[in-house]
């Protein structure tokens, strides 16, 4: 094993203009184990691309902000930093790093692009012939991290998403990230669901949206930052959230799809396509019209480019009101449970939704 680690010190950057940060091509495998990002054009708007092996299109291909968590300008986190956790960090104006370890084979390039031009620090540090290491179990030796992204998508209400879509590998999910805006937080109601190695049976993950990133009641706690999960930002109307997959590993042999929805009901209400309410799940397994209407999305989800679905959100009442306390929350929450949806929340309403999800596999 033999480390290697660069830095740079007052880069100059130009704006649109792909930089590259860094290039190691030894030849040797190795594991990229950490990067730090800091200057005023590290923002909101920085793109950063990693080529793995001699790509000519970066498998990993990502937004600075997104990546670590965050989904809105750095205007609106500075009162909440500094924060940091075994994975990512924010930790000074600027001041991101992560330690998501990258495999490689024989080399890898890190470039970045920035929307201004100006002043950049850099770090950036890896072992070579170093094994990937996913919370107790170490991976197979030609492990790939891939990302695979949404970005502003506008669902309607009860729509599906598929943050992931993976075929003929075997692999472990590692992280997934979520931003999402609409009106009211009504489409905090949805749950996430897998299909693994070819099963029409659905793998619940969660019962609700804020439950998959292990908070409740519509995160009625505020921000937390912690190493399994954690919410970056909060309004009446949008969330930036994150949830690592170390802890307690989900693993397939062949197959992966993971899924949103945009809100949800229970299965005693929607028995089609509803959360399940008990035990021995009730849920009917997912049929043809599903793959049909909802598999087919994967080629629209993963194409490169501007994203497309932006529109302004419908303005109404906000889900909340502000003087509720955190007890007349929970409440209001049971009630739902108990008596439905309609009559506590306002109708739901569209989402414009950013998810990255990041999978080992090999």
């Amino acid at each position: 094993m033999k480390s290697f680690s660069s830095a740079i010190k007052n880069g100059w950057i130009v704006s649109n203009q792909e930089k590259v940060l860094y290039q190691h091509d030894t030849g040797e495998p190795g594991v990229i184990t950490e990067q730090w990002f800091t200057g005023g054009v590290m923002d909101q708007n920085a793109r950063i691309r990693i080529y793995i092996d001699g790509e000519v299109d970066a498998s990993l291909d990502f937004n600075l902000f997104i990546a670590h968590g965050l989904g809105f300008p750095e205007s609106d986190e500075l009162k909440n930093i500094p924060w940091g956790t075994r994975r990512i960090a924010h930790t000074a104006d600027g001041g991101i790093y992560n330690t998501i370890r990258i495999p490689f084979s024989k080399s890898f390039r890190v470039t970045a692009t920035t929307q201004s031009s100006g002043m950049m620090w850099y770090i950036i540090r890896g072992v070579e012939n170093y094994p990937v290491v996913l919370g107790d179990l170490v991976l197979p030796s030609h492990t790939r991290l891939r990302l695979y992204k949404n970005e502003n998508f506008l669902l309607k209400p009860l729509d599906f998403m598929n943050l992931a879509y993976v075929k003929s590998s075997a692999g472990a999910l590692f992280m997934v990230t979520m931003v999402a805006e609409s009106s009211n937080l009504v489409f905090l109601e949805g749950c996430f669901r897998a299909y693994i190695d070819g099963s029409n049976r659905t793998t619940w993950l969660s019962s609700g949206t804020e439950d998959f990133f292990l908070s409740a009641f519509y995160f009625n706690k505020g921000l937390y930052h912690l190493d399994n999960a954690g919410l970056t930002y909060k309004t009446d109307s949008s969330i930036a959230a994150y949830k690592f997959f170390e802890n307690d590993p989900l693993l397939f042999a062949k197959s992966f799809e993971l899924w949103w929805r945009c809100s949800d009901k229970d299965v005693s209400v929607d028995r089609k396509y509803g959360c399940p309410n008990s035990w021995p799940d009730t849920t009917p397994p997912r049929n043809g019209k599903f793959i049909k209407d909802y598999t087919a999305m994967k080629d629209k989800l993963y194409r490169r480019g501007v994203p497309f679905g932006k529109n302004e959100l419908y303005k109404r009442p906000q889900f909340f009101d502000k003087d509720l306390s955190s007890t007349e929350e929970m409440q209001l929450k049971y009630k739902i449970a108990k008596e439905g949806v309609q009559g506590y929340l306002p109708p739901m309403e569209p989402a414009n939704i950013t998810t990255y999800t990041w999978v080992y596999e090999w």
